[in-house]
């Protein structure tokens, strides 16, 4: 069977649904294609015995126009629920196998037991380091500009908490693009820092009463007649009008191609080397997601905040632990708490092999001794990501090369994704509007 379409979009992920939401205000003769049975790709709200639970992001940053409108559009914006003021205050990393405040002021920074007086003073030379003339790995990067004391106490726990990743193998220019940016066009960061005007909403982060899948649901609905599930792309070829898009069931021409599909995916779809090449360099590091309840009055430990990082140093076997109930009240019922844990990255990703049973069992250990419960586990729930986050490595710049030249060898053609240019819900989201823009 042969259909004809104007633009197909290939994968009904946030990246895919965000592309054809903007796209609909302009025109409807598209389709998008999914090789699953759901949409939503990374972003899957599971909801049982009352608890709220996120396999995937727990928030999302309200920190472009894009996502602004979006959530508008969709009759959201009224909806969104802000972390509370406790957990946006109060964010930990362990330290002496203790819950220790990330300083967010001058003051806390200098009583901070985080960073030893050295490390401190050290700081201070930053404006006096001569800045980058090439990418660096995000490790020499923060070691060169504020020293290592710095980036093992401080920057490795937050990289742990965006990618699970490794600062070793990790760009600088492409991970931590704030702090590139700054040092790039002031010299110094903390420069940067300081003549760079604040914007409100820079960090704002947000959820939904029923979870982020409320947000898929939205944008999904109006498009459903054309949403086509479990409809896998084979290849995408030239044709003489635009593309020949190959499915299992049946062959679709188009003008304009949107690829909306994990970099895995998308090195199946062409037959072209040099893209294949550095697509293949892309690698995804496994995460396990763990949700566990316990009766509030069971939970000793009642620490505020938004959860706690950790470092190789702490010889945890969990990157990381959300205070999900304590960050949103509707995510447990009034008498319970919800902590979601991660485990796995690339630091150590040998858990992820693992028998969930046993893994559970290590983890539900260090996670009651953090907080100090006595008593029985109420909820819990368990999610395996086999390729979980894409890692933002070295070979970013080549990747973005490439692409570029693939795109500008095909037009009409885009490749969009959060395995390069911006990982986050809401970079894919300013990307797919943009793009849309580029179709009209």
């Amino acid at each position: 069977m042969e259909q004809r379409v104007d633009t197909i979009i290939i994968g009904s992920g946030i990246c895919g649904l965000s592309s054809a939401h903007f796209l609909s205000k302009q025109s409807k003769d598209f389709l998008v294609l999914e090789a699953s049975n759901n949409v939503g790709g990374i972003i899957q709200t599971e909801n049982k015995s009352d608890f709220i639970c996120e396999n995937g992001p727990n928030t999302v940053l309200l920190n472009n126009d894009a996502i602004i409108e979006l959530l508008k559009d969709c009759d959201l914006w009224k909806s969104i629920i802000f972390p509370s003021e406790s957990s946006n205050k109060n964010r930990y990393v362990l330290h002496e196998n203790e819950l220790e405040l990330i300083p967010t002021s001058f003051k806390k920074f200098i009583y901070s037991p985080l960073l030893s007086v050295k490390g401190k003073f050290r700081i201070l030379f930053e404006p006096f380091i001569s800045k980058h003339k090439e990418n660096a790995t995000v490790y020499n990067f923060i070691v060169k500009r504020f020293g290592k004391d710095f980036h093992d106490q401080l920057i490795e726990p937050f990289i742990t908490g965006i990618y699970a990743g490794n600062t070793k193998k990790m760009s600088a220019k492409h991970s931590l693009k704030i702090l590139w940016n700054l040092e790039q066009t002031y010299g110094s960061v903390l420069l940067g820092l300081f003549r760079q005007k604040r914007k409100d909403n820079q960090m704002r982060s947000f959820n939904l009463p029923m979870g982020l899948s409320q947000m898929i649901q939205k944008i999904a609905e109006p498009l459903k007649d054309r949403i086509h599930l479990n409809v896998a792309v084979e290849k995408v070829e030239k044709s003489q009008s635009g593309y020949k898009v190959s499915t299992q069931s049946g062959t679709i021409f188009c003008k304009k191609i949107i690829c909306a599909v994990p970099s895995y995916s998308l090195n199946k779809l062409f037959s072209n080397k040099q893209l294949n090449n550095v697509l293949n360099e892309v690698r995804y590091t496994p995460v396990d997601v763990f949700h566990f309840g316990f009766k509030k009055d069971h939970v000793m430990n009642q620490a505020p905040g938004f959860g706690v990082l950790t470092k190789p140093s702490d010889q945890k076997n969990y990157l990381g632990i959300l205070f999900s109930s304590r960050t949103f009240e509707n995510v447990a019922p009034t008498d319970s708490e919800l902590f979601t844990v991660l485990v796995g990255g690339e630091r150590q990703k040998e858990l992820c092999d693992l028998p969930i049973e046993q893994l559970e069992t290590i983890i539900l250990r260090e996670l009651e001794q953090l907080i100090c419960h006595q008593g029985e586990v109420t909820f819990k729930k368990h999610f395996r990501w086999k390729k979980g986050i894409p890692q933002y490595d070295m070979n970013q710049e080549k990747l973005s090369a490439a692409i570029k030249v693939f795109e500008a060898q095909n037009p009409g053609l885009y490749i969009l994704g959060n395995f390069y240019q911006g990982i986050s819900v809401s970079d894919c989201i300013l990307k797919a509007k943009n793009i849309a823009n580029k179709l009209v």
